[in-house]
């Protein structure tokens, strides 16, 4: 693509823009994009054709970053460099400033491959100006209604805009992402075997209980988590069997261990979903020929991001962070909670209902809060926050937990407070907020945690141990 002046003007505007915030101590993941792009609309096509060596797409309603950071430290191990939106700003903005990071005032790319994590939304004006070498499908599920609207005009987006020529990372226990590879000669698939937690009935809520093709009802053998399972149809419609297949399944406090025959790997993570999230990351390095020996030792080097999953060591003990934002997503983080049967459970649920949030909070229905309720013996104490703090509580009321074990403080801050008021001895405790909420309490957190550290430097002096 040819090299016009208004690419080199939005290329130093854009530069420019990233230095000044640079200087002031920002971030700017997104306003050297913004204003890059103000100028030359086609920048982010302009600079990805010096990607020569490959970019990787992620894509899909949850796990995106999650997949993203470990398929970058995967890529780490095997002693690849790339550029990479890790902060997770995966709309336009965001990915143009990422390869404006990556690109020097002369319009020479720093390195030859991309990691994008791309919003689904945003898949159809990434592709038309790029072409994905790869592309990560995780899953899909109902998310922010009001701005995605209805989910089959979501998959339907996404499967139209990625090029025929991509090769293609799919998730073969989601029939809604399985479809795509119907017809594309370049597919790789992942799946489970079965974990601990499977079952060959579910009530759980689920996007896909008809066939894709031809509508019947599929019929599924076992369900892992949602739509997620072993599922045919009538018609021919089936799962398909993935090349990539963990096996052997174990989780515990420290992470998940499982089999791709012939390895065993580990994660430092918790839920399913996770190990969902660690195969398709797995699968996608196989494909571009990264051996078994640097995704083992990538997984299990890789330390969990902001707010996923994201432990905390504060002066009242070990607290994690995960963001919350759609009805399956937050089901499987419960699951996980509840799994932890040695300890009292302390929960503070944050909810916004802010634009990035979905300004729809009706999907908190969905949510079967009502294992809280028949675990109330567990449960200590549950805090409701953020600009709906009552209509969560009501929703938990509902759900059968104790309405003397709620209780509400709009502001982080203090909700904090609350959520340790009158602990003794040690309790399971996770802060589970929706996404305007992460990264303020994130820092509230980390804030805590330097505290924690100096308290514990003290004590170490005053005992005269240092």
């Amino acid at each position: 693509m040819r090299r016009t002046s208004r690419f080199w003007l939005a290329l130093w505007a854009g530069k420019g823009m990233g230095s000044i915030l640079k200087l002031l101590g920002k971030k700017g993941t997104t306003l050297p994009g913004k204003i890059a792009l103000q100028i030359e609309p086609q920048l982010m096509g302009m600079l990805s054709s010096a990607y020569t060596d490959g970019i990787i797409m992620v894509t899909g309603t949850n796990g995106k970053t999650t997949t993203a950071n470990l398929l970058a430290q995967i890529l780490k191990a095997d002693g690849k460099t790339f550029a990479f939106n890790q902060a997770g700003a995966n709309l336009v903005t965001g990915i143009t400033g990422a390869l404006l990071a990556n690109t020097g005032w002369g319009g020479r790319s720093k390195v030859k491959m991309a990691l994008l994590e791309v919003d689904e939304a945003t898949v159809p004006k990434f592709c038309q100006q790029v072409a994905p070498h790869v592309a990560i499908v995780t899953n899909f599920f109902r998310d922010q209604l009001d701005r995605y609207g209805e989910l089959d005009t979501t998959i339907k987006l996404v499967r139209d805009a990625i090029p025929p020529q991509t090769h293609l990372i799919l998730n073969a226990d989601d029939p809604l992402v399985a479809q795509f590879g119907r017809e594309r000669i370049h597919t790789l698939y992942y799946g489970v075997e079965q974990t601990p937690d499977s079952k060959i009935y579910s009530t759980e809520t689920r996007e896909a209980r008809f066939c894709p093709h031809c509508g019947a009802e599929l019929v599924y053998t076992l369900y892992h988590y949602g739509q997620l399972g072993i599922y045919a149809c009538p018609c021919g419609y089936k799962r398909p069997e993935p090349p990539v297949l963990a096996q052997n399944v174990k989780a515990g406090e420290d992470g998940i261990q499982f089999r791709v025959e012939p390895t065993s790997y580990s994660i430092t993570l918790q839920g399913y979903y996770n190990l969902y999230n660690a195969l398709a990351a797995m699968t996608a390095a196989k494909r571009i020929g990264i051996k078994d020996r640097e995704i083992q030792r990538g997984l299990s080097e890789f330390i969990p991001q902001a707010g996923r999953m994201e432990q905390f060591i504060l002066p009242q003990g070990a607290v994690t962070l995960t963001l919350v934002k759609n009805p399956t997503g937050f089901n499987q983080v419960l699951q996980t909670v509840l799994s932890r049967k040695e300890h009292p459970i302390r929960l503070l649920i944050g909810i916004n209902d802010l634009a990035a949030d979905g300004r729809d909070i009706s999907w908190l229905w969905d949510v079967d809060f009502e294992c809280l309720g028949r675990e109330e013996e567990r449960i200590q104490r549950i805090v409701c926050s953020g600009l709906r703090a009552e209509d969560m509580a009501v929703r938990l009321k509902y759900a059968g937990v104790p309405a003397d074990k709620l209780h509400l403080e709009r502001e982080m801050s203090n909700a904090l407070e609350k959520l340790s008021e009158g602990l003794a001895g040690q309790a399971t405790i996770f802060i589970l907020p929706t996404y305007t909420l992460l990264f303020p309490t994130r820092e509230l957190l980390a804030n805590r945690q330097i505290k924690s550290c100096e308290l514990n430097s003290r004590q170490h002096i005053q005992r005269g141990e240092g």
